[in-house]
């Protein structure tokens, strides 16, 4: 099956524009935590053959907090030439120090990057003002466009309408990566969206259909690493106007969420890839006796329901 049009980049008349969905790309390591370039490049050729055109690499699916700095380089480098044109990179550049982003956005733009992902810092904790600031300044000397990432589950929340600030007056923040999860966001990033040129991604799946019907451009989706047919099928029923299969397909959507709320995100996503037979290597952190019971379940579950999900997307 080919979606139609999954990720594109458009240039126009009032800037710097990103539609389609982006697959989040999770990290897979070797036993001594450095990247394991042979398996990503195994996740990449999966997507590929399933006509992905787009990904973010170094969100928070690829783990980036529990990866050394010259790591992300490597894993950004080496996706970038094993790609070689044949899709669109996003870029996470999150760190806890300016020097690291920094170098991170220097190495997105090298590589041909279409957009860097900039999350707030994932440790202390700082005021909404404080980020505004940080921000500000941070972006606007970034040598690409850059995509704010708003992930409150684990980095300090950024204010919407802070964020529709500098989206309106950095000339190189071009939109959002919504993650929080909050419907009440939707509306005020569809009004914004009616008032000056931005891109506005929805990075939580619960959301996804809410966030295409208040006007979101499309996803970056950590789901669709493991199940690109039902991600990208009810976005292509969407953009197409069949909204009783999109609604449909939502509805899927949240099934394979309620069973895999029990993991970590990454984890998730890596026990529904090794459902479908890819390697995904060592855990950043041993799964105890519990998870190791709730994986063999959950993995159970995914291989019994994965063909009413392929059907459903048909």
């Amino acid at each position: 099956m080919k979606w139609p049009r999954i990720a594109s980049i458009m240039d126009n008349q009032v800037g710097f524009a990103l539609s389609g969905v982006f697959v989040a790309l999770p990290a897979p390591y070797r036993p001594d935590g450095s990247p394991d370039a042979g398996k990503l490049h195994r996740i990449l050729d999966f997507h590929l053959s399933r006509h992905v055109t787009g990904f973010c690499i170094g969100g928070v699916t690829g783990e980036y907090a529990a990866s050394g700095l010259e790591e992300r380089l490597t894993t950004l480098r080496d996706a970038a030439r094993y790609l070689d044109g044949r899709a669109v990179l996003i870029s996470g550049i999150g760190g806890e120090h300016r020097g690291q982003v920094d170098r991170l956005a220097r190495t997105a733009a090298d590589i041909g990057a279409i957009a860097a992902l900039l999350p707030p810092p994932f440790y202390f904790q700082h005021d909404s003002q404080d980020l505004l600031e940080y921000l500000q300044t941070v972006a606007a000397e970034l040598p690409l466009p850059v995509l704010f990432y708003n992930i409150p589950k684990f980095t300090s929340e950024l204010n919407i309408e802070h964020v529709l600030t500098l989206i309106e007056s950095v000339p190189n923040v071009i939109g959002i990566k919504d993650s929080s999860g909050r419907p009440e966001n939707l509306p005020l990033l569809r009004e914004a969206k009616d008032s000056m040129p931005m891109a506005f991604l929805i990075g939580n799946d619960k959301l996804l259909l809410d966030a295409l019907q208040n006007g979101a451009d499309g996803a970056i989706s950590g789901l669709a690493a493991a199940c690109p047919e039902l991600i990208f099928g009810l976005y292509g029923a969407f953009r197409s106007g069949l909204f009783e299969k999109a609604k449909e397909l939502q509805v899927l959507v949240d099934e394979l969420i309620t069973h895999i709320d029990g993991f970590p995100p990454p984890w998730a996503i890596k026990l529904g890839l090794e459902a479908r037979g890819l390697e995904l290597g060592a855990r950043s952190w041993p799964l105890g006796k519990r998870l190791q019971v709730k994986a063999w379940e959950f993995q159970a579950w995914f291989r019994e329901w994965f063909p009413k999900c392929e059907n459903a997307c048909e």
